[in-house]
């Protein structure tokens, strides 16, 4: 089942996806393109065999495509829908690496708190405090994959989304780049 070259192809399509995300200007969009980039990230995990990582980021992409839903109707995701998908996140962990294949680790918890601040992060609709604080869970994420043995393009994928975030960061809030228009990434409903 392990096979290191599908890994790094599915990795740099996704790779691809989150640099675009980055440069959008409506939330909507970032969210479609994280969640494309999930899908690829999932099949690079099965390819080099990260279960939990690739079942966390199957939760990740329910996430993705529910606040997508909610953002698509121009509409904050209820917390509850955070709540349930940083629980489901945590069962999944529990069961997948102390029940089912019993590998759990220390450095697993990583992944899992990265994972669980996706859950709270991508329910922000502003963008500019989407960037700045996926920061902290990008950085995780890198950690894990190095620290782990992940497949190399698994950790350049998030080495490549924590660049695009940083440029994101300069380029439309340090900058001054900030547009206040409804549907833009720096629309914020106090601003009305």
């Amino acid at each position: 089942m392990k096979n290191e070259v599908l890994s790094l192809i599915a990795s740099f399509v996704a790779m691809v996806f989150v640099v675009v995300s980055y440069f959008v200007k409506k939330k909507s969009l970032y969210l479609l393109f994280q969640a494309l980039c999930i899908m690829f990230l999932i099949v690079s995990y099965f390819f080099s065999v990260q279960f939990f990582a690739m079942i966390g980021l199957g939760i990740g992409l329910v996430r993705a495509l529910a606040y997508f839903a909610y953002e698509q109707k121009d509409k904050n995701a209820p917390l509850w829908v955070a709540l349930a998908l940083a629980a489901a996140t945590t069962a999944s962990y529990v069961i997948v690496n102390f029940f089912v294949l019993k590998t759990a680790q220390p450095l697993d918890i990583l992944c899992l708190l990265a994972l669980v601040m996706y859950a709270f992060i991508f329910r922000i609709r502003n963008l500019k405090i989407v960037r700045f604080t996926m920061l902290v869970p990008t950085v995780l994420s890198i950690l894990f994959n190095t620290l782990t043995g992940a497949a190399f393009f698994a950790s350049l994928t998030y080495i490549f989304e924590l660049t695009a975030d940083v440029v994101s960061i300069y380029k439309y809030h340090i900058r001054g780049n900030d547009v206040h228009v409804k549907g833009d990434c720096n629309y914020d409903e106090r601003e009305k």
